[in-house]
């Protein structure tokens, strides 16, 4: 679920602009420090986050197994619902030489059309990223979307991952999203990395070690949402904009109204982790 910032009692509009937001002092602790996740400061013409949201994640992990999740998506401008998979550790280093699985990627505006298909919440998509820095992740090869036939995704559903040694398969409702069979040569080879191999001999690394499971649903951010999208509102921010918080903060007008109630929640039925 989301928040806006201003309704904390710690925050009004006036310390979006001005003040500090530290995580611990707030709730008592922080989970994650990256990117300065636990600790913002308003700085020039950038505000701090306006929107609150949390992410919730497994203590209990899978290597090799079935994962399915009943799950209903948020609907709203802006929105970006996500049920994936982390390490538990970076056996391999930091992201993305460790893997990450997304079962489901979404975003819940009802347009985002490109080339005549509606990347909105018509469409659902599952991803592994792997690589051996993020100038070469190479995802775009591992990567598929799947449309709705007719209606959106803002309803329940059951999302589900298939994981042997052998492939990942992303599911919805027993349907194929996307397939990955190992490659017989490796992942390294697979994708014409240069340089030292740094997952050795193992074929399926970096997607051979145990991982946890992640729901969130994220608001905004930079590349997700294209500035080439069309959609049903102006995008009220850009990518490359120095101060993206605040764009998209003072244009609330325009994307507010989108958000109704639980609909802009991603709700959970349940969550069943499989270990093969």
């Amino acid at each position: 679920m989301k928040t806006l910032t201003i309704d904390h009692p710690a925050f009004d509009n006036s310390r979006l602009y001005n003040g500090q937001l530290d995580v611990k002092s707030l709730w008592g602790t922080c989970t994650r420090s990256f990117n300065s996740g636990c600790h913002k400061s308003a700085y020039g013409q950038e505000i701090l986050p306006p929107i609150m949201s949390g992410k919730v994640y497994t203590n209990a992990v899978i290597k090799y197994g079935r994962i399915n999740v009943r799950a209903r998506l948020p609907k709203g401008d802006w929105l970006w619902p996500a049920i994936w998979l982390m390490p538990r550790d970076s056996v391999y280093g930091t992201w993305p030489r460790s893997g990450e699985i997304d079962v489901m990627e979404a975003r819940g505006n009802a347009k985002a059309m490109s080339h005549g298909v509606n990347h909105g919440i018509t469409q659902i998509a599952s991803t592994l990223h792997w690589g051996p820095d993020r100038a070469h992740d190479a995802h775009r090869t591992t990567h598929n979307e799947r449309q709705s036939h007719g209606g959106d995704w803002h309803s329940w559903h059951t999302y589900s991952l298939e994981w042997t040694a052998q492939h990942i398969i992303c599911l919805v409702d027993n349907h194929e999203i996307l397939r990955v069979n190992t490659p017989s040569h490796g992942f390294w080879n697979a994708g014409h990395f240069s340089g030292t191999n740094i997952w050795g001999d193992n074929k399926n690394a970096p997607f051979d070690q145990p991982f946890r499971v992640l729901l969130n649903v994220a608001v905004g951010g930079l590349g997700y949402f294209s500035d080439h999208y069309q959609y049903d509102t102006p995008k009220p921010w850009h990518n490359d904009s120095p101060h993206p918080k605040r764009d998209f903060w003072e244009k609330k007008n325009v994307w507010l109204p989108t958000w109704h109630g639980d609909n802009v929640a991603m709700l959970i039925d349940y969550i069943e982790m499989i270990q093969y």
